[in-house]
Formats: C-alpha cells, structure tokens, sequence
C-alpha cells in the first residue's frame, strides 16, 4: 500500500537523521522570531536586505493591491498578458541591465521555464554539479547531452568545453550559490564564454537585491539569461527572468510551465515597479550586511570551524547528518534559530549549518550565534 511504503520511508528518514519537519513560526519582527512562544534569532531567512520587514515597504505593497487588480485571471497566452505588466518588466530588465524580462510566481518555476523551453537534444549542457535543485531535476526532460563539471570548477568546465564538439553549448550556473555560499568567478566565466561562445544561464536568486551596483547582481555582462526571484532580497513574492530581446517569443510557443500557468498579476508589477524606485536608497542596508557578514565568518574561523561563503551565506560543515540536526535544535535554548542543510540538499555526509545574514542582524547577534554553535559543537 502507498501510505504504509510512506511511512517506512518516514521511519528510515528518522533513523538516519535525515527527517525534516518543518518549524511554525509564529510571528516574525525584524531579525526575531516567535517560535513556539520563544523568540529566537533568525539565522535561516533570505530577507538579507530586510525589506520584507519594513513598515513602509509593507505599507507600499499594500497600496498596490488596493489600487490594481490581485489576479493575473489566466495564462500569459489567453487574457493574462497585461500591457501594464510588460511595460514594468521592461523596466526591470533596463535596471538590471537586460533587453527584456518576464515576471513568475516562484524561482523554480523560472528555472523549469528556461530550461525546458529553450533547451533540446540539439544542446549540450554543462552544469555545475552544485546547482539548485530547480535546475538539476529539469536536466533530464530536456533530451539534451548533459556535462556536469565540479562545482565552481571552471578549469575542469574548460577542458569539457574545448572536448566537446557541440554547435551549441549552454552553461548553467549559479552566481551566488544557495547552499555553500561561494561566488561566481564572473571575470573566468567571461573568458570563457568569449572563448567558447556558449549560451550562458545563471541564477542570481540570492545575488540581486543584496550585492552589486545598486543591488543589480553580479553576473551582468557575462550571461545571456539571469534568474531572480522577489522572495529573497527583494521583500516581496514571485520571481523573473532577465532575457535578451526577442525571447518572450520562445517562451510563450515552448516553455509549458509558461504556456499553462495563470499569468502574475497588475497588483505584483505595481509593486515591482516600486521597488526599483526603492532599491537604489537602499546601499546602507547592503553596506551592513557585508559588515556583519564578513564579521561572521572571521569570528567562525577563529573558533577553528571550517566554513564556505564569501558574502552573507555562510555554510559552517558539520559532515555527520545526526550532529548537525541536534546542533541546530540544541541552539534553539540559546535563542538562535538555524537550520541543518542534510542530504538530499547536500551530498550524504557533508551536512552543514546553513545562516543567512541580513541587514537586521547586530554585532550582538554574531556573538551570540559563534557562542552558541561552539559550545553545542563541543558538547554533541
């Protein structure tokens, strides 16, 4: 029976430590949250500009759906395509410094989109083996050849590229990865896309918002295609792609998770369109989370973890999925609230505590947090 083969692979879940079980926040007040009556420090958000937190920006979202409609009322293809809509993606993409954008209700769908419409067994894909699952567990469907290279390994992409004898090769990649922290060599990447012309495709979901000029990612100049997603950094919901002129076309005739989802709605454009007038006030708030970011993991190192993260996701190994899940709920008494990235996430056995810095984090916050991880580390 289906229900009882679920429940023995729940059980195997338990005794591996592998069980996920997901925390009901009560209440979130800036870098707080209310977790089962206690208020606990949150490690684990994505709000890194801490937008989604601010009254005013609250307030804005607010006025944008109270003046404009709430529903896209169908696909993009029938009555969905709003003038409104597309006139506020274009200026999304003259921001972000891209011909042309589409608006979607989440960063997985975006991803499925690209690489189910654009790509064929005409291509060949290079990936990194580190990309999120979104993109990964698309792959398959595509027919295309597939060439994973070591994660953040460009040396090894390049042997792949020159080995390959593919008339049209795509890169997928992320720029600031989700899990380990790390950043795109985006200076290599360039090199290589001139030197192999390739198409390239790169996620920017936990880039755009928080670094580079503006917020405006760090991936321009060297990628045709960039995904982002409002969730994040950018304090609202839903997510985008950022395209070259005359792409919209491709997707409307071949990316079904286009062609048959009810379109975003006037409501959620409004709202972008206010962002984009909010974002370039906002350099303090991305000036303090590189501080404390960076203040993070020196106070790490010098307590002999090792870590990875060269901006505000840091990711501290733990390796053993049992010890990382404990650690994470031990840390709780101390009022911090973290979460342990185990397989599938992660590789088996290379599980990590995975923090998300945000503006609304104190220096206070950091030593809290380094105190609470060393003492349950020594003591699990």
């Amino acid at each position: 029976m289906l229900t009882e083969r679920l429940r023995r692979s729940i059980n195997v879940r338990k005794d591996s430590g592998l069980y996920r079980d997901p925390v009901t926040v009560e209440k979130q007040v800036g870098s707080r949250a209310l977790v089962e009556g206690k208020e606990l420090i949150n490690f684990a958000s994505n709000d890194y500009l801490g937008l989604s937190q601010n009254s005013e920006w609250q307030q804005t979202l607010r006025e944008c759906f109270t003046t404009h409609a709430p529903s896209g009322t169908s696909s993009r293809l029938v009555t969905g395509h709003s003038k409104f809509t597309e006139d506020v993606e274009r200026q999304f993409a003259e921001y972000f410094g891209y011909e042309d954008a589409m608006f979607l209700p989440s960063g997985y769908q975006a991803n499925l989109s690209i690489i189910w419409g654009l790509c064929s067994p005409a291509e060949t894909l290079f990936y990194d083996k580190r990309i999120h699952a979104s993109m990964a567990q698309a792959l398959p469907q595509t027919g295309s050849t597939l060439r994973g290279f070591a994660h953040s390994d460009l040396k090894q992409l390049d042997r792949k590229l020159a080995a390959t004898d593919s008339d049209s090769p795509v890169v997928l990649t992320e720029s600031l990865f989700s899990m380990d922290g790390d950043m795109l060599d985006t200076h290599a990447f360039e090199i290589l896309r001139r030197k192999y012309n390739f198409f390239g495709i790169i996620d920017e979901a936990h880039s755009f918002g928080a670094l580079g000029a503006n917020g405006t990612g760090i991936a321009h100049g060297c990628t045709d295609i960039a995904v982002g997603t409002f969730g994040k950094a950018l304090g609202m919901f839903g997510a985008f792609i950022l395209m070259p002129k005359g792409f919209k076309e491709f997707f409307h005739n071949f990316s079904s998770p286009v062609i048959y989802s009810t379109a975003m709605p006037e409501a959620h454009a409004a709202a972008a369109a206010a962002l984009l007038r909010k974002l370039p006030d906002m350099e303090p708030e991305r000036e303090h989370l590189a501080h404390v970011s960076t203040l993070l993991r020196t106070e790490l190192q010098s307590a002999g973890f090792t870590i990875q993260g060269d901006a505000h996701i840091v990711s501290i190994e733990i390796s053993d999925e049992m010890k990382a899940a404990t650690i994470a709920e031990k840390m709780r008494e101390d009022g911090v609230l973290a979460f342990a990235s185990r397989y599938p996430t992660v590789p088996m056995n290379k599980a990590v505590i995975r923090v998300s810095m945000t503006a609304l984090h104190s220096t206070e916050d950091v030593h809290t947090f380094v105190n609470s991880i060393r003492g349950w580390y020594d003591r699990t």
